[in-house]
């Protein structure tokens, strides 16, 4: 049973985009194309490049123990920095291209100077995350081709007609990361980046109006991200749409990596026969002819970095 994946942003929430792809693994789904947004985009890359879910799992513990985020000298103007990320990356991908790819796979950036939306499917696969993953203000934007790239959740926080113009015949499978738990409100949610030293020294750093009003900013972004999402559900109709609780984490909030991995399995389970059922062979045909009958449009709005 082939499928393509639309893996959405959401900072440290993408930990259960693992979750997730294991729970597919299990029921026998193979994954032809992925199409990622930020932390979507992370996790896609390493999978696409052949590393499993336990190795993606274990390159994850070790980023936690790398929390500094520490700028480079050469870094964007940024509150924070990724060169921890960076280093793991390079251990993991080092110079690889999308063309050394076992899976097909498209990462999503914003475009800082024009507005656009950048698909990024050619040249080096570690170029394309830093962009997706440079969350803006937070982390430093990423130069390609000329163009300031940042992260693809301000333009496409799910990327669902990326993937299925990766694959038409496919059902795409999009996996949310905005849904909150039951009975939990948005003020819950943590400051986007964390506040290190003592408890007693963080509760006082975060009632200054600086701090109150970051948190105030935040909360907009994650209101508007997922109005955003839902809405492009809605517009692009994935055949499978997989949302986990996670969307009460805080972007870059200490996590417990196994609980989100375990959270992307249960939401996975959920949608199983749903997923079954779109992805047997008379869908694929179907799917296909009306592709060729009536193929979508390429948006205007999209600019693919071919170098």
């Amino acid at each position: 049973m082939e499928i393509s994946l639309a893996l959405g942003g959401g900072g440290v929430r993408g930990v259960v985009h693992i979750g997730v792809l294991r729970a597919l693994e299990a029921h026998g789904f193979q994954v032809k194309a992925i199409a990622g947004t930020s932390a979507g985009g992370l996790v896609g890359a390493v999978y696409a490049a052949g590393f499993n879910t336990e190795m993606i799992e274990a390159a994850v513990n070790k980023l936690d123990k790398h929390r500094s985020y520490e700028r480079a000298p050469d870094d964007a103007p940024s509150l924070l920095g990724l060169s921890s990320v960076a280093d793991i990356l390079t251990d993991l991908l080092s110079n690889r291209t999308f063309d050394d790819l076992n899976i097909p796979f498209t990462a999503i950036a914003a475009c800082l100077d024009t507005g656009e939306e950048v698909i990024l499917r050619k040249g080096k696969v570690i170029d394309a995350l830093m962009a997706t993953i440079a969350v803006p203000g937070i982390f430093p934007s990423k130069i390609i081709a000329g163009r300031s790239l940042t992260d693809g959740g301000v333009v496409d926080p799910v990327p669902v007609r990326v993937a299925r113009w990766m694959r038409p015949d496919l059902p795409v499978v999009a996996v949310m990361l905005h849904k909150l738990p039951e009975d939990f409100t948005l003020d819950q949610i943590s400051l986007p980046i964390p506040i290190p030293g003592p408890t007693s020294l963080i509760e006082r750093l975060t009632e200054l109006r600086p701090v109150q009003a970051f948190k105030i900013f935040s909360r907009s972004v994650e209101i508007s991200g997922r109005h955003l999402a839902e809405l492009n559900m809605k517009l692009y109709t994935p055949e499978v749409i997989i949302a986990p609780r996670v969307g009460h984490i805080g972007l870059l909030q200490h996590i417990d990596a196994q609980a989100l991995i375990e959270e992307g399995i249960t939401a996975t389970e959920i949608s199983i026969n749903r997923l079954k059922s779109e992805a047997n062979y008379m869908r694929k045909i179907q799917r296909r002819v009306k592709h060729f009958v009536n193929p979508d449009p390429f948006p205007d709005y999209w600019h693919i970095i071919e170098e």
